[in-house]
């Protein structure tokens, strides 16, 4: 592919490019279809992402979702509030697991500048007692 202007370097010459790159892998998607699924992706609420990955689970697009009767879409859309919220609330468990993992760690590691401290208070404290003891047995 021979390019004039290389300025002139149009998204419909780079997915012509990339096709033949793509030598005899006539199943393989054109760049610009590619393009496209990223730009729809992107502009997507990270709320319809999660109703399009749901509805992915039950085997269902988002084009055949649309053209579903309202009654079997009411259904798919029902289902799919049941799965979102059984999602939601794994990943809150999930969370909350990390938490208390992190508070168990915390807990279980040794503070070592109290221990150090308390250390060296005992050992004056039992000097202090010996010398009490001392003192009384005269």
């Amino acid at each position: 592919m021979q390019v004039s202007n290389p300025n002139s370097l149009s998204s419909d010459n780079i997915a012509g490019s990339a096709s033949l790159g793509g030598a005899g892998n006539s199943n393989a998607p054109s760049f610009q279809s590619l393009l496209d699924q990223l730009t729809n992706y992107v502009k997507e609420t990270p709320g319809q992402r999660m109703f399009d990955s749901i509805l992915a689970q039950l085997g269902i697009t988002p084009q055949q979702f649309q053209n579903m009767s309202p009654a079997d879409r009411e259904k798919v859309e029902e289902k799919v509030r049941e799965l979102m919220k059984k999602e939601v609330k794994e990943q809150q468990q999930q969370q909350q697991q990390q938490v208390q993992n992190q508070v168990q760690q915390s807990a279980l590691q040794p503070n070592t500048s109290s221990s150090s401290s308390s250390s060296s208070s005992s050992s004056s404290s039992s000097s202090r007692h010996d010398k009490r003891s001392i003192d009384f047995s005269i």
